[in-house]
C-alpha cells in the first residue's frame, strides 16, 4: 500500500510539470505572435525603448576616463641606480606610464635605457625631441669626469632639444649639480612641510606648456618626508618654478642651452659651452646660435605604492617638458637634429638592375691593377735630354 501511494504521488508531480511546460510554451508562442504582428512603424519610441531596455554610461573613479599610454618619445632609465624591485620606486614610476612587458622574469621594453655609457645614449644625444625619465636614484650613482666624453654627452643630450626629467631625492639634485654645473640646495633640514601650490604662470615656459599643465593638480602634498624640495634662491637663471611653498620649490624646470665655443678652431676644435638663456640672443647675433632643452625635477620619491596626485603631476610635467624650446626652431638646426634619418629617393628597377650588373662585372674582372707611378717633371726632362741627339 505504501509503494502504491508513492508511485501515485510521483505520477501526479510529473503531470503537473508537463502541464506547466505546455503553458509556458503557449505563452511564449503568443508573445512571439504579438511582437511579430507589430510593424516597425507602429512601435512608438517609448514602446521600443521599453522592449530593448536602457543603458547609461558607468561613472566612477577612473571609469569614465580614456586609457593612458606613455608618449611615443619617452624613454625610461632602467639602469643600476633604479630600484627595480616589485615594491621599489622604479617599479612605481614604470607603472604610472604603463611601460614594459614581462619577459624572462623581468620588465623589458625597447625604450628602457640601461646605461648612460653605451652607444644607445650616444645616438640619443645626437638627435632631437626625446624625453629621458629617471626614477629616483636609490641603488647607485654615476661617477665619471664631468668634462670627459660621458659628461659631455649628458649635456649634449639636453642641449640638442631633448629633456631630462628627474624624480626626488638628494642624488638626483647631485646629478644635476655635477653634470650641468649648477648649485642647487635642498630645503633647510632637508624637509619642507608643504603643501606645494601650482603657480598660475610659469615664467620662461610657452603658452602651449601652460595649457599642458592645466589638468595637473593645483596642490601637491608633502607625503611624510618623501618630498625633497629645493631652495628658490639656489635655482639658476632660466628656471621656471611650477609648484612652490613660501621658500622652496618641489617641481621646477630649467632651460639648459649651449653654443659653439668662441675659442674653437678647425685645427683645434673645442666642445660647446653652456650659455644662459638670456644670453642666447647675443650669442646668435655673434654667429653662434643656441641649442636648448629642459631639465625638470619633481621632488617626490615614489616609495608609496598607492596612486596619488603626484602621478598626475608627473604625467603632465613630462608632457610639458617634452616640448622643444623656441631656440631650436631654426630650420638649419632642425635638419641637423632631426629625429629620423632623411628619406632617400627610391631607385627604379632598371637602375637597380644596372647597378647589380655593374657590380657583377667588377667582381668578374677582379681587382683593378695599381696605377703606374708617374715620373716627376724633372725626371721627364732628363729622359728627353738623353734621348734627343
Amino acid at each position: 500500500m505504501t509503494h502504491y501511494s508513492a508511485f501515485a504521488d510521483a505520477r501526479e508531480r510529473k503531470q503537473v510539470l508537463v502541464l506547466a511546460a505546455c503553458l509556458c510554451g503557449a505563452a511564449a508562442l503568443a508573445l512571439i505572435a504579438t511582437t511579430s504582428s507589430l510593424s516597425s512603424s507602429e512601435l512608438s519610441p517609448s514602446t521600443s525603448t521599453e522592449l530593448i531596455g536602457t543603458w547609461s554610461q558607468p561613472k566612477g573613479i577612473g571609469i569614465d576616463k580614456e586609457p593612458y599610454s606613455a608618449p611615443a618619445n619617452l624613454w625610461l632609465y632602467w639602469g643600476s641606480s633604479t630600484n627595480r624591485r616589485f615594491t621599489g620606486s622604479g617599479e612605481h614610476v614604470r607603472h604610472v606610464f604603463k611601460m614594459g612587458n614581462i619577459a624572462g622574469g623581468e620588465w623589458r621594453d625597447p625604450r628602457f635605457l640601461r646605461s648612460l655609457k653605451g652607444g644607445m645614449f650616444n645616438k640619443l644625444s645626437e638627435k632631437c625631441c626625446t624625453t629621458l625619465l629617471f626614477p629616483p636614484m636609490q641603488w647607485d650613482f654615476l661617477v665619471v669626469n664631468a668634462n670627459k666624453v660621458i659628461g659631455q654627452n649628458i649635456r649634449a643630450y639636453v642641449a640638442n632639444g631633448n629633456s631630462m626629467v628627474l624624480t626626488g631625492g638628494i642624488l638626483s639634485l647631485e646629478f644635476i649639480n655635477r653634470y650641468f654645473y649648477y648649485q642647487l640646495e635642498e630645503a633647510d633640514g632637508n624637509y619642507d612641510a608643504g603643501p606645494f601650490l601650482r603657480l598660475p604662470h610659469f615664467q620662461g615656459l610657452s603658452a602651449e606648456q601652460h595649457d599642458v599643465m592645466e589638468p595637473a593638480p593645483k596642490v601637491l602634498p608633502q607625503v611624510g618626508i618623501e618630498v625633497t624640495s629645493v631652495k628658490k634662491e639656489s635655482l639658476p637663471s632660466g628656471a621656471s618654478i611650477m609648484y612652490t611653498s613660501p621658500f622652496n620649490s618641489a617641481v621646477f624646470a630649467i632651460k639648459f642651452c649651449m653654443a659653439d665655443n668662441p675659442m674653437s678652431e678647425d685645427a683645434a676644435p673645442l666642445p660647446p659651452i653652456k650659455v644662459l638663456p638670456r644670453d642666447c640672443a647675443a650669442s646668435a647675433a655673434a654667429g653662434r646660435p643656441c641649442s636648448c632643452g629642459f631639465i625638470c625635477y619633481l621632488g617626490y620619491d615614489w616609495r608609496d605604492p598607492y596612486p596619488s596626485r603626484w602621478d598626475t603631476a608627473l604625467k603632465q610635467t613630462v608632457d610639458a617638458c617634452s616640448m622643444v624650446p623656441p631656440e631650436n626652431a631654426g630650420p638649419e638646426l632642425q635638419r641637423e637634429l632631426q629625429a629620423e634619418p632623411t628619406a632617400q629617393p627610391e631607385e627604379s628597377e632598371r637602375q637597380m638592375e644596372a647597378d647589380e650588373e655593374e657590380k657583377e662585372e667588377q667582381m668578374e674582372a677582379g681587382p683593378a691593377p695599381p696605377p703606374e707611378p708617374q715620373a716627376k717633371p724633372n725626371e721627364q726632362q732628363q729622359e728627353q735630354d738623353t734621348v734627343a741627339p
